[in-house]
């Protein structure tokens, strides 16, 4: 069977969108011809002595789930007293005048020198000393490597030049390619820099992927190369007993799973539910709001929306769950919230789990930019996308008359569309990019 190495920094047992993409991957790659191996870093179960004084040897482990090898080396910070100094000062509520400042030179400092090609420099050195020990001991085929984070690229990169063993390069964000977001102007020199690094490190790359299909398009005119499209999807095997998760019908249940990101808005859906509540003279025993995940913008929402002490009693909060779980949850609501931001290309993995979990999808907003999700919601038809506060407050309110009639709501969702972003069939077409790679004529 073919060998080949994905290298991932972000790797389960850390919740990631990365990790699991590449956890489908490996999973589903034995079916068609390829042995996967793992390249990750260290998680807090193989932290140890042993570990840390082997930096040559990487730690070995088997993962008996999905059959395959693991490799885990390790990963300090460099400069872990600037990042922290600054990540002090941004948790504080009040900082002062001077702390502001000092703020924004630690951000000028970390955005142009700390960052290149990301923030997990440090990482390379040993990544890379573990991928030649892992090429000669596994006689891997092919390097498959992820980003973000870049460092990711820059060890695979280095691995194909000094072994000579071909590398896929999956881009599953924009590295230096211009977006709709921009760049902030104090990060210009980063920019700068890594735009040249990043010609530098693809250059070598046999063959590339990107998730976002009009990202993929910039980015192969950007490097003049061709660029294959693997979108976000889900793992089909997580979802088999979505019939057995029933929501209740006595509390109407509306949930956010996933990353709440700082500049995520969600003015448009908290204004909206707040007249819901009103209009309905509802009380928290008959609805509840979940939040579930990493949640570090929900504290924009208390700060942002004055009236927000008058429903917060509706809302319960949940740190980051297992995948099992996370689904479990999505099958038992009956609406899912999603956020995205207004990046052109812009999927969040969580919205295709969301379609596969059947249950109706409130999009909140959706500007000109998100043509990606629009297009998702329209092709599936699996739920909506709402722009005011009045849209999002008549969806709710027709859905929970529909709730108190039948104890259900409905779900319109086309699944046999929703099928064709399984990662299984995905891992089929990543089988044939990477059989391309070694038997190039």
């Amino acid at each position: 069977m073919k060998k080949v190495l994905i290298i991932s920094f972000h790797y389960l047992p850390e919740v990631m969108a990365a990790s699991y993409r590449m956890y489908a991957w490996a999973k589903y790659l034995p079916e068609f011809g390829w042995q996967p191996i793992i390249l990750t870093k260290e998680c807090d179960v193989t932290k140890s002595n042993y570990l840390r004084n082997n930096f040559n040897k990487p730690f070995r482990e088997f993962d008996r789930n999905i059959q395959c090898i693991v490799y885990r080396v390790p990963y300090t910070q460099r400069f872990k007293k600037i990042w922290d100094a600054r990540r002090k000062i941004t948790l504080k509520k009040m900082p002062s005048k001077l702390e502001t400042i000092v703020r924004r030179i630690l951000n000028f400092i970390i955005g142009n020198f700390l960052m290149l090609p990301d923030e997990r420099h440090d990482w390379f050195k040993h990544a890379y000393k573990s991928g030649l020990f892992i090429i000669k001991e596994e006689k891997t085929d092919v390097i498959l490597s992820t980003g973000a984070p870049w460092t990711d690229f820059w060890v695979a990169s280095r691995l194909c030049k000094v072994t000579g063993t071909p590398w896929l390069a999956d881009y599953r964000d924009p590295w230096t390619q211009p977006t709709s977001l921009g760049i902030q102007k104090e990060y210009i020199l980063r920019r700068f820099i890594n735009r040249i690094w990043e010609r530098k490190i693809i250059r070598s790359a046999s063959e590339i992927i990107h998730i976002s299909q009009p990202l993929q398009a910039t980015l192969g005119n950007m490097i003049k190369r061709n660029v294959h499209h693997i979108p976000n999807g889900f793992d089909p095997e997580n979802f088999e007993n979505n019939h057995t998760y029933i929501p209740d019908d006595k509390v109407f249940t509306i949930s956010f799973i996933g990353t709440l990101h700082n500049n995520t808005n969600t003015d448009v859906f908290i204004g909206g539910l707040h007249q819901f509540i009103r209009e309905n003279e509802i009380g928290p025993q008959g609805c509840k709001i979940e939040f579930i995940g990493d949640l570090p913008g929900f504290e924009i929402i208390t700060k942002s929306y004055p009236e927000f002490f008058q429903i917060s009693k509706f809302f319960n909060f949940l740190p980051s769950v297992s995948q099992k779980e996370a689904n479990m949850r999505m099958c038992k609501s009956h609406i899912l919230l999603s956020f995205p931001l207004d990046m052109e290309g812009c999927c969040p993995a969580k919205t295709l789990e969301y379609l596969a979990s059947g249950r109706p999808v409130l999009v909140s907003p959706a500007g000109k930019y998100q043509t990606v999700i629009k297009n998702l919601i329209k092709k599936t038809n699996g739920g909506v996308i709402l722009n005011s506060s009045r849209e999002v407050a008549d969806f709710l309110n027709s859905k929970y008359k529909e709730f108190l009639a039948t104890g259900k709501v409905l779900s319109k969702t086309k699944m046999s569309e929703v099928d064709k972003y399984s990662r299984k069939k995905q891992t089929g077409t990543l089988s044939k990019i990477l059989d391309s790679t070694i038997y190039r004529e």
